[in-house]
């Protein structure tokens, strides 16, 4: 017996009747059209777009954390759009050069941050805007999508509600290096609301189908879920797909597999197979196995309870059949695929729902092909999209069971326990989305919850350096690297901090060893080359910094050190190329400033003087940067200029000696 559903804008007989939603029997018409009004579909999403900013509203002021650093601020491919060849035609960690093998391809990712650069610069703020709308249009796409898979507003409207306030969802609202799941799940909700409507034919549709779902396919691989998921819609949930010829059936979705072929065929030209990096190799297949069922334990755990939050999950494989996590996996999957079985017939949309959440977790089970941290809260986005319409089915379905004069209290007490839950769920996230506002404050925490995270401890690491606490950093990186043997980001970092304190024959070991294990980081090789400038062996330095920025030839860091070293050797010519490629790549003050000392040694007055211009442009308070350029301006005979730019040094610096002398000089 199939499930009674509601048509898309139909109320229940009680929501119709005169006096409903409080007004008083005698103005059924002004009661009917203020009811009219507040669940409008304009009214709804307006509170949908309400609540999207009083859950993150207070993430507007929160910094770049995590990766943000590198994926924007650190990657060439957003600050040009030069680069757009690279974005779409390589992984999105290719621009770190031989060492960005990997296996996402996510270029609308790269070309999102190229188009936020461009519009708010190195500001924050911008990003985590963009998060928190992109955000309230997946929750606007639950809605509309949730309306027509089951006919009824109610459901979608509360499943939207659901999927607004679940707290498993700050890491992906917070962290914007996180935007692939929001656009994903963006994508594919406009996707399946297309496809939703071909059973009224339409090539308008079908081509709209197609072109969100390969915007999907450019956010994140698992949107490749979304062709099985329209074979299975088709033939087991659309209304009369009984009595649906099997020829239209296949003209339905087999675009969309046209599609997903063509996205296969793509990856394989461009990286020579589906999946080039094999992340835990370590892992046998039989443990993958059992720890895929582990996985769905605790993916099912976190949907129902999330907690506790973490930035950062670490991942231990399942050695056997019998542990207790495998088991509850296990149970779960078996009730899973019992209740799709119970339902298809009776409540084929609920049904569905829960083959929404398995289709969309599976891709994430699979430890050998994910990356470190295998379970993590964002991989949940998009399948919490089937949790809350499942929820928002069962809740609708209580509230059905009887008449409302016989359902008084059992609907009070269902309206309560939603709005309680609510308000504590919007409580969580609020408080959460402060623990992503910087870089200290999400190291710290995560590491409460999960002291083993070895990659979050060597991050904390590095601010610690940063803030030259060198003893509390190399502390801090001798606990990553035991937790986790062979990081060899954490080795690079103590092969730093041990050139720092000058011990050089542990940074010399710890250096060779993380080359050993990681031979294509260019990282390692010019900090490498600094240990050895520092221990007097200069031609290998200046091997090792022509290394690096051969196997990471967009780092502009890499050319500015190596640059620095040609300078110290008297290789004006070659230095200048190699500045002028780290101006061109991180346009940074200390790149600028080499560049220009350069081009005065060589005498290329006529060089140096934009680029000083440049910098004063950018920073115009820079005493040196217009002593400089007053001794080029003076230097080329333009005297008047270089007296106001002296003048102006000692603006700033009223005790400059040279300024003072050469004011004298040029006022006789």
């Amino acid at each position: 017996m199939n499930t009674v559903v509601h048509p898309p804008d139909a109320l229940s007989a009680e929501q119709r009747a005169p006096g409903a939603a409080g007004a008083a029997p005698s103005s059924p018409a002004k009661a009917r059209r203020w009811y009219s009004a507040l669940t409008s579909d304009q009214a709804l999403i307006a509170l949908l777009i309400l609540l999207a900013v009083i859950c993150y509203g207070n993430t507007l002021f929160n910094a770049f954390v995590y990766d943000d650093e590198q994926q924007i601020l650190q990657n060439p491919y957003v600050k040009s759009w030069h680069y757009l060849p690279q974005i779409f035609g390589s992984t999105v960690w290719s621009f770190v050069g031989a060492a960005g093998t990997t296996n996402y391809y996510r270029p609308l990712m790269t070309f999102t941050f190229l188009v936020l650069y461009q519009l708010f610069g190195d500001i924050p703020f911008g990003f985590h805007l963009f998060n928190i709308t992109l955000n309230a249009a997946v929750m606007i796409m639950v809605f509309y999508a949730g309306r027509r898979l089951f006919h009824d507003r109610r459901v979608a409207f509360v499943a939207a509600v659901l999927f607004a306030v679940h707290p498993v969802h700050t890491e992906v609202v917070n962290w914007i290096a996180a935007v692939p799941e929001l656009e994903v799940a963006f994508f594919v909700l406009l996707a399946f609301w297309l496809y939703l409507q071909l059973d009224r034919p339409s090539s308008k549709l079908y081509f709209a189908t197609v072109a969100a779902f390969a915007l999907a396919l450019l956010s994140k691989e698992p949107a490749l879920m979304f062709a099985p998921l329209a074979l299975v819609f088709e033939h087991f949930v659309r209304d009369g797909h009984e009595r649906t010829a099997l020829l239209i059936k296949l003209k339905r979705y087999a675009p969309v597999c046209v599609a997903a072929a063509a996205y296969l065929l793509l990856r394989i030209a461009l990286f020579g197979k589906l999946a080039p990096v094999l992340q835990h190799p370590q892992v046998t297949w039989p443990q993958a196995i059992y720890s895929a069922f582990a996985l769905v334990a605790g993916h099912t755990k976190y949907l129902f309870w999330p907690a506790p939050l973490s930035a950062f999950h670490v991942f231990h494989a399942s050695l056997s059949l019998g542990e207790p996590r495998v088991l509850a996996g296990i149970c779960i999957f078996a009730i899973a695929a019992a209740l799709i079985l119970f339902l298809y017939k009776r409540a084929p949309q609920a049904a569905f729902c829960i083959f929404w959440m398995g289709i969309f977790i599976a891709p994430m089970l699979n430890a050998r092909w994910m990356a470190a941290n295998v379970f993590t809260e964002r991989y949940l986005y998009l399948p919490s999209v089937g949790f809350c319409w499942l929820v928002a089915w069962c809740g609708m379905q209580l509230w059905d069971r009887r008449s409302a004069a016989q359902a008084v209290w059992p609907r009070a007490l269902l309206v309560t326990a939603f709005a309680a839950i609510a308000v504590v769920a919007i409580v969580a996230v609020v408080r959460r989305n402060r623990v992503w506002r910087d870089d200290w404050s999400l190291y710290t925490r995560t590491l409460q919850t999960n002291p083993d995270a070895a990659v979050i401890r060597s991050n904390l690491g590095a601010l610690y350096f940063d803030s030259e606490q060198f003893e509390r950093a190399l502390e801090e990186w001798q606990i990553a690297l035991a937790q986790k043997p062979d990081n060899t980001v954490t080795m690079n970092a103590l092969g730093i901090v041990y050139t720092r304190l000058g011990r050089y024959a542990e940074a010399d070991a710890i250096f060779k060893r993380a080359l050993a294990a990681r031979p294509l980081w260019g990282d390692t090789h010019f900090n490498y080359a600094h240990l050895l400038q520092k221990t007097g062996h200069f031609p290998e330095a200046l091997q090792e910094f022509k290394t690096a920025v051969e196997l990471a030839p967009l780092s502009g860091a890499a050319h500015r050190w190596y640059g620095e070293a040609l300078v110290e050797n008297g290789q004006f010519d070659d230095a200048a190329v190699q500045l002028e490629q780290a101006v061109t790549l991180e346009d940074s003050l200390q790149s600028m400033q080499d560049l220009v000392n350069v081009y005065i040694r060589q005498g290329h007055f006529a060089q140096a003087e934009p680029l000083l211009r440049r910098i004063i442009t950018r920073f115009p308070f820079d005493s040196s940067a217009h002593l400089l350029l007053a001794k080029v301006l003076e230097a080329s005979g333009h005297r008047a200029e270089a007296l106001r730019e002296y003048q102006q040094v000692l603006s700033t610096d009223s005790a400059n000696a040279e300024a003072k002398a050469a004011v004298q000089r040029l006022n006789r």
